[in-house]
């Protein structure tokens, strides 16, 4: 046995085991014992803005109990547990709720059920475009969106402007003003997600963008990760960490909180992170309130602003009980009042055009007016039915050159073969040798 399947054996050994401690909670039992129900499975701390949603839909449909599920921390295993469930076809979550990037993995796999017949034109066109899009694949509709992400470029405002500087457009711009405004190790120019995991991906695509460059063409499956555009991309995140760095020495170990804890605390100028760390910084006792705008990552000339997009959504399982009361509750959980109720108290970006303009949003949290604007530059992540492999690939050879093991050149040559290969092209379509 080859030690990537002893990792995935013990890995899927680890998710049928949450799941199983998870399952007695929301067990189906004998019918007639029990009402109808509905489940579905929650990231940790979402549970009490999705109370009001579901006790509501509970009124509506007397005797019906929509059980919310709280999984366990990581997108990670919360992902493994759901296909541990739909790959054997256990009717336990009528509901899938899912990160931007699972829809064609559980689509390919018809764990999902197609939902575009479910759902009249003029419903859909209330979405945001973008985040609709994320929700398809094959040509057909599988998720449709709950909330929605896209990431930003912050920056001290107040610093900038003491200074006499824009904000960066181009990223020599931020280099230039982060090193002018830097004095670390009390304050760093630039906080980033450089830890192996899907972060550190989302970080390197709105660089690669923003160089010009492309990761994998969903629709050819050619892979740029071997082109200068992508080389020039990973050179800079390098940069950032070496000779006179802009970037801590932790930014390898940093995810969104570790960064946003940092910048929060007024020690960076500038911090790459998702919509969620606005309201946190305007916090009454945020030492950073007032002082901050934010826009999209930076470029090169002739390329332009990129905006990895991100978010959740809820897909109807295959093998539910219940699938056209699931669809019904889809329709209620995105309804305007729905998103109040999950994005005023969060600060979660809704997945709703209506929403934007919508004086309750607007009031909890006014960035929402900006956030619409910056959407224009989202772009989504490759729609790879075998996604977490590519990304698994990716990482590992991001990660292996800034820790210095590895030159740019190199890792994403490997990188680029291995993504060939994996995708089944490595004759197809070859790029240049490294």
């Amino acid at each position: 046995m080859s030690m990537g399947q002893g990792r995935r054996r013990r890995w899927c050994g680890l998710a049928c085991g949450v799941l199983l401690a998870l399952l007695p909670a929301c067990a189906p039992r004998p019918s007639g014992l029990e009402p109808p129900r509905l489940a579905v499975m929650l990231p940790p701390g979402e549970r009490p803005f999705w109370e009001p949603i579901a006790r509501a839909f509970e009124r509506r449909h007397r005797g019906l109990v929509v059980d919310l599920v709280e999984g366990p921390q990581s997108t990670d295993l919360r992902e493994n547990l759901y296909a541990a469930s739909l790959l054997a076809r256990d009717p336990t979550f009528d509901l899938v709720y899912m990160d931007v990037t699972w829809t064609a993995k559980f689509a390919a796999a018809g764990w999902l059920l197609p939902l575009e017949d479910r759902f009249a034109a003029e419903e859909l066109a209330r979405f945001l475009p973008e985040a609709r899009a994320a929700g398809e694949y094959g040509g057909r509709l599988y998720r449709v969106p709950v909330r929605t992400d896209v990431g930003l470029l912050y920056h001290r405002r107040d610093l900038l402007e003491r200074a006499g500087l824009a904000a960066p457009a181009t990223f020599a711009d931020l280099e230039r003003n982060a090193r002018a405004l830097q004095s670390p190790p009390e304050t760093w120019g630039f906080l980033w997600q450089g830890r192996q995991y899907e972060g550190l991906v989302c970080a390197f695509f709105e660089v690669l963008h923003g160089h010009g460059g492309f990761w994998v063409d969903p629709a050819t499956l050619v892979v740029g990760l071997d082109r200068p555009e992508a080389e020039a991309a990973l050179g800079f995140l390098v940069r950032c960490l070496r000779a006179q760095p802009i970037s801590p020495p932790g930014t390898t170990t940093y995810q969104e909180e570790e960064s946003r804890r940092l910048f929060q605390d007024g020690r960076a100028v500038f911090l790459r992170n998702w919509p969620y760390v606005w309201r946190l910084a305007q916090a009454e006792d945020s030492p950073v309130r007032g002082r901050l705008s934010a826009g999209p990552m930076p470029h090169v000339l002739g390329a332009r602003p990129a905006a990895t997009l991100g978010g959740w959504g809820l897909g109807v399982s295959a093998y539910g009980r219940q699938p056209a009361l699931a669809v019904e509750f889809i329709r209620a959980a995105t309804s305007l009042e729905s998103q109040r109720a999950l994005c005023a108290p969060t600060g979660y970006a809704p997945a709703r055009e209506d929403a934007y303009a919508d004086p309750a949003l607007m009031a909890a949290n006014p960035f929402l007016a900006e956030l619409r604007r910056l959407h224009a530059h989202a772009v989504p992540r490759p729609a790879l039915a075998r996604y977490a492999l590519a990304s698994d690939i990716l990482q590992r050879h991001l990660s292996a050159a800034l820790a210095g093991t590895d030159a740019p050149g190199r890792a994403l040559g490997r990188a680029a073969r291995e993504t060939r290969a994996m995708l089944g092209t490595a004759v197809a379509e070859a790029g240049p040798s490294r």
